[in-house]
């Protein structure tokens, strides 16, 4: 007698059970690097501390609803894009540019894999500094980076021993991702407006 594979089986899981939790057999991780750096111009009052190309490795986790419920999974090693700005006052403002990655053969599904990461790790990231801790984020309106409107989170962390609020936003921009995380205080508004893309 012929034993069934482990893709029949899968096959025929799908095909007679709904709700049933499909894992896809174990693939390589996907390398990719972004594009271009979404920077910060010298005229939005702040001045570059730091630049660098940062290697993150994570997990992306894609949930499927319908009929039957789909999970996959895919391990990740991006190349980010990382830009830091500060105020004369003190404001940080960080720029993370990371590869929007195709977890799954379907052209529409397409992953930022900085949303995979620690929130902690990110800003420590963004900021270029020790991060102790971040609240969850909430939104809080909209901002526009790089010409799309979006939505906006805020948290408070601690940063440095130092408690801070945060506001973040995230869009695409062609074939990345970028990441927008601010300092905020009563001052002034954060320059996510100002941001442009380096060719």
């Amino acid at each position: 007698m012929t034993l069934p594979t482990r893709r029949a089986f899968v096959v025929g899981c799908a095909a007679t059970l709904a709700g049933c939790s499909v894992l896809p057999e174990e693939r390589e991780p996907i390398e990719a690097s972004a594009a271009a750096p979404a920077v910060l111009p010298e005229s939005s009052g702040y001045s570059l501390v730091a630049e660098d190309s940062r290697t993150i490795e994570t997990t992306v986790t894609v949930d499927f609803s319908g009929d039957v419920e789909l999970t996959s999974r895919q391990d990740v090693i991006a190349t980010v894009f990382q830009r830091v700005y500060q105020s004369a006052n003190g404001e940080q403002f960080g720029l993370l540019t990371a590869p929007a990655v195709r977890v799954v053969d379907q052209p529409e599904v397409v992953r930022d894999p900085l949303t995979a990461v620690d929130s902690t790790r990110v800003v420590s990231l963004a900021m270029d500094t020790d991060v102790d801790t971040v609240s969850e984020w909430r939104e809080r309106g909209s901002e526009t980076l790089l010409g799309t409107e979006t939505t906006r989170t805020t948290a408070t962390a601690t940063l440095n021993g130092t408690e801070r609020k945060l506001a973040r936003i995230r869009v695409r921009a062609g074939e990345d991702s970028v990441t927008a995380i601010a300092t905020i205080s009563d001052d002034a508004a954060p320059p996510f407006g100002a941001v442009t893309r380096d060719a």
